[in-house]
């Protein structure tokens, strides 16, 4: 009798723990189901447009007309979106912008800043969940956010110099965007297409037939002083297995009619950001330039660089990075984080000067450009004079 009560308590502990084995080995499942829309896309009520001649439809926006910089940059945030309320985001939802204001912008948009006016659309983005199902509520879901930045991208073409560079720039769910920006605008426009810098496609699968199929005019970046091509990688560290299987073979991207399919197992695109090479060889952390946190630091604001902090090579289309030795350079494995925007960048610094370099290296091509008249593609040999003499009187 003496001893029931610490029995009980014993049980108690060992019920408690197996619990809590149970959520670590199931706790993707759980995040999934807790994050899932219970209501169908289809009857469900879409958030209202934004629109794209107010300023609040905009996370970012230049402030100065006269900061203008070297080039015009697009910016397409990554999911900021978690709820299970609705499959996609208004753009004024209060945890979602919270998100993109504190985390996404400064991490992602940040190493742009000084490059010249940056413009980020808030778009009616797809929830996180629906980059978990290939079903029709997810798609219809990731289809329906491209609406709102197809028309944000033909505003900001209304804005800018028609002469200057352009640079894209677009992670996760935004990098799914930059791509069919890149198909729906710059395919069939040369002009357009001569003032690409570079489409950065960050933590987005990018198959490479893409480049022979809907984006055959914008090449992928093969090296470092390349331009008018995109640059791509997901980036993972070693004990992410699972996560970059995912990418590899669950991954969708836009099929030439506007619709989603999945990556299958297709080759992706992996250009390594310490060597902006697609080699798999690996790059030690002594090219690294440097990685940052700026969440929460304010947009515009230079965070701190922290050098040298890792190594990176490309593995069957994923970049797979070493880990820093920085504990909050880390990416968080516990319930879902891994799938959030990121509170850091790894290659904050190594992206800036990179996008510096694209910039310039064109800005050279398009004055050289210039100067000269576009070659005679064919020449026509003249058997007979067309000129009639005038006859003597």
């Amino acid at each position: 009798m003496t001893l029931r009560g610490p029995t009980i308590w014993a049980g108690a502990l060992g019920l408690a723990g197996l619990t809590i084995a149970a959520a670590l080995i199931f706790q993707d499942t759980i995040v999934r189901f807790l994050i899932s829309p219970k209501t169908p896309f289809q009857i469900a009520a879409p958030p209202p447009p934004p629109d794209y001649g107010a300023r609040g439809a905009w996370a970012a926006w230049p402030e100065r007309a006269a900061d203008r910089g070297q080039a015009d940059i697009f910016y397409v945030h990554s999911t900021t979106h978690y709820s299970s309320k609705s499959w996609n985001a208004s753009i004024d939802d209060e945890a979602a912008s919270h998100i993109l204001k504190e985390t996404a912008l400064p991490n992602e948009a940040g190493p742009f800043v000084g490059l010249g006016p940056i413009y980020g659309p808030r778009y009616r983005q797809a929830t996180l969940f629906a980059f978990f199902t290939h079903k029709f509520d997810g798609v219809a879901a990731r289809r329906f956010a491209y609406q709102d930045i197809s028309r944000a991208f033909q505003t900001f073409l209304r804005e800018i110099d028609g002469e200057r560079p352009i640079v894209l720039v677009g992670y996760g769910q935004g990098g799914l965007e930059v791509l069919r920006l890149l198909e729906e605008f710059f395919q069939h426009d040369e002009d357009l297409r001569s003032r690409l810098a570079a489409a950065y496609v960050i933590g987005q699968a990018t198959p490479m037939r893409l480049f022979q199929t809907q984006l055959k005019e914008t090449p992928p970046c093969d090296g470092p002083n390349s331009v008018r091509c995109v640059i791509s990688y997901i980036d993972y560290e070693p004990r992410f297995d699972e996560e970059m299987e995912r990418a590899r073979h669950r991954s969708m991207t836009w099929t030439a009619d506007g619709d989603l399919a999945a990556s299958a197992g297709a080759p992706l695109l992996c250009v390594n950001p310490l060597s902006w090479t697609m080699t798999e060889t690996h790059v030690g952390p002594e090219s690294h330039i440097g990685a940052a946190s700026a969440t929460g630091i304010g947009f515009g604001k230079k965070p701190p660089s922290v050098n040298h902090a890792l190594g990176a090579r490309c593995v069957n289309g994923i970049l797979v990075v070493d880990p820093p030795a920085q504990d909050y350079l880390r990416r968080r494995a516990w319930f879902g984080f891994k799938w959030r925007a990121q509170n850091f960048n790894l290659f904050y610094f190594d992206l800036a000067a990179d996008a510096r370099r694209r910039v310039a290296a064109l800005s050279a091509r398009l004055e050289e450009e210039s100067k000269y008249l576009d070659p005679i593609e064919k020449t026509i040999d003249l058997r007979e004079s067309p000129i009639n003499k005038v006859p003597h009187p």
